[in-house]
């Protein structure tokens, strides 16, 4: 559905000097906006028969629809161009134009319109039900072919529930020999096993013996080396002391030891103490530094004339 077109702008005879502006249309009373198509369909009569829809009569020129006069177009003064001082030239003085009105829109027939709306509303319903019917068919179709699928699943089941049940019956006769006959075949099986089990342990029994043996001539062996290396150890260790010994008493003869005397150890402790007491006070100890001074003069003077 196509809206009304807006008439075309007449083109108004202005003077070349002067613009002027278009004229402000005022929308017709007649041009009603079109109310949505869901108000439309839920007041609609049942819908009639389907008829190929008429395209509205144009209205001709001769027929004229009440409009609003427009208003009368205001001129703007126009400016004089800028001509050389020299040349001057005579100012054009514009000429008003009658205006002709504005085209008048066509009339909109709003029976033909509402006629046209309903037309399409019943072909998209009638589309719509041909895509529901065919979604319904096809649903259907699906329908009856899970349902066949389930059928046969369910005759197949029983089929072979059936065909195990029997089975069954027919394992329950024969069950009682082959249990019979299992039991005899594990039995010999055990035997088998224990005897092979007893073969193994046999000799596994005589190769402990013989690694017993064999540990035991090697723990004679041992033993008997240990002592021989003990008794060399002891020999060893006499011959190092007795050298020992000799080594020791030469030197003793040859080295005397002499014993070493402190001089003037009395006076040496005071001084040591003096120090400790006055720190940075050297001066206080003096007395006692120039007597350790004097011991220690006197005793080397006694050393040199003793000689010793």
């Amino acid at each position: 559905m196509k809206e009304p077109t807006t008439p075309p702008k007449q083109q108004q005879h202005t003077p070349t000097s002067a613009t002027s502006k278009a004229p402000t249309l005022i929308p017709s009373p007649l041009l009603r906006p079109v109310p949505p198509l869901a108000d439309l369909a839920t007041s609609l009569p049942p819908p009639p028969p389907f008829v190929e829809p008429v395209a509205p009569r144009a209205p001709s020129a001769t027929e004229s629809v009440a409009t609003p006069s427009p208003k009368p177009p205001t001129q703007q003064p126009t400016a004089e161009p800028l001509s050389p001082a020299s040349v001057p030239e005579p100012v054009a003085v514009p000429q008003s134009s009658p205006v002709s009105p504005p085209a008048v829109p066509p009339a909109v027939n709003e029976e033909a319109l509402r006629k046209k709306i309903t037309d399409e509303l019943y072909k998209d319903l009638a589309q719509k039900r041909i895509k529901t019917e065919q979604d319904m068919q096809a649903w259907y179709d699906a329908e009856k072919a899970r349902a066949s699928a389930q059928a046969q699943a369910d005759v197949q089941s029983k089929v072979q529930e059936e065909i195990s049940r029997i089975l069954s019956v027919e394992r329950a006769l024969t069950q009682d020999s082959l249990q019979q006959a299992i039991i005899r075949e594990r039995i010999s099986n055990e035997d088998e096993k224990l005897r092979a089990q007893l073969l193994e342990f046999e000799q596994k029994a005589k190769q402990l013996e013989a690694k017993e043996a064999d540990l035991k001539k090697q723990d004679a062996f041992y033993r008997e080396q240990v002592a021989r290396l003990e008794e060399r150890s002891e020999q060893f260790y006499k011959v190092t002391k007795e050298n020992y010994n000799k080594a020791v008493d030469q030197v003793n003869a040859k080295f005397k030891r002499y014993e070493v005397h402190p001089v003037c150890g009395d006076l040496q402790g005071q001084i040591l103490s003096c120090y400790k007491d006055n720190t940075g006070k050297t001066l206080n100890c003096s007395n006692i530094a120039a007597l350790y001074l004097q011991c220690v003069n006197n005793a080397k003077q006694n050393k040199l004339r003793t000689g010793g």
